[in-house]
């Protein structure tokens, strides 16, 4: 028999260990190379807004950015590698303490290993769910990417005429990240299924150095699913797909050497 210590924030099976549960007090979780490719377009409002639960609403313009990331030298996973697919809508939390918190509202967010998938949805609430992800395949200045589930294509992703960013705006780029309220909703059922035995909404910061970076024209496509599909993620593809790329705003690719996530303690929206 074992006693559970009343203030450490175990994740099952609690008998193991995971990974440091407070990274922000080492300074974050080192990343040795993550590479970034990103889509950002604009869309129907009315559509968007579908995707973000109240409190949020819909920033100054209906943006939607999508990335797919490498993850490489991965401290906490003894240096393994795993790669992710993030959507954002551009949102702003107003609650009953919180008002005017601008920044991105994480929708959905796909992963190809359980580890950083069960981190990131038990502690920091992210909508994390599992999806093939291949790397990303690099050709002179084009950078495209796919994800996939049950052998069914999800979402495309590419960039042509990838030209290098200045030394001054890969500054800027350290800064937006290190500055932007990247948000989400932490959710979970309480065993009888009938309500929540958590529900809050909360912030995820991160920094890093731009190694890298370059910017180009982006294109980016989401395929309708079914049930027979994709049985537990057809109706969020599809309310994806139904997004209409009205304008693609920028596409650009992104080295940072190293990434720190949680760099910093979170911070519950109230």
């Amino acid at each position: 028999m074992y006693n559970l210590k009343p203030h450490y924030p175990y994740t099952m099976p609690t008998v193991s260990l995971f990974r440091d549960p407070k990274p922000w007090e080492q300074g974050g979780m080192r990343y040795g190379r993550n590479t970034a490719l990103s889509v950002t377009f604009l869309t129907d409002p009315d559509k968007a807004q579908q995707l973000l639960p109240a409190p949020f609403r819909l920033g100054d313009e209906p943006l939607v950015s999508v990335s797919v990331v490498q993850c490489e030298d991965v401290d906490w996973l003894a240096g393994k590698a795993y790669n992710l697919v993030g959507v954002d809508v551009a949102a702003v939390f107003d609650g009953k303490q919180d008002k005017d918190v601008r920044g991105a509202f994480a929708v959905v967010m796909w992963e190809n290993m359980t580890e950083p998938i069960i981190g990131g949805r038990d502690h920091s609430g992210v909508p994390k769910v599992y999806a093939e992800i291949p790397n990303l395949m690099r050709h002179d200045d084009a950078c495209s990417g796919e994800v996939s589930h049950f052998g069914h294509p999800i979402l495309e992703i590419s960039a042509t005429g990838l030209e290098p960013s200045s030394a001054a705006d890969r500054k800027k780029i350290e800064t937006v990240k290190r500055d932007a309220n990247w948000m989400n909703l932490k959710y979970f059922p309480n065993v009888q299924n009938d309500g929540a035995d958590v529900c809050y909404a909360c912030t995820y910061p991160a920094s890093g150095v731009c190694a890298d970076a370059w910017r180009g024209k982006g294109q980016i496509s989401f395929h309708e699913s079914s049930f027979k599909e994709n049985p537990t993620q057809y109706v969020l593809i599809n309310l994806l797909a139904d997004l209409p790329v009205l304008k693609v705003r920028h596409a650009q690719m992104i080295v940072w050497e190293p990434f720190m996530a949680l760099d910093r303690l979170p911070r519950i929206l109230r």
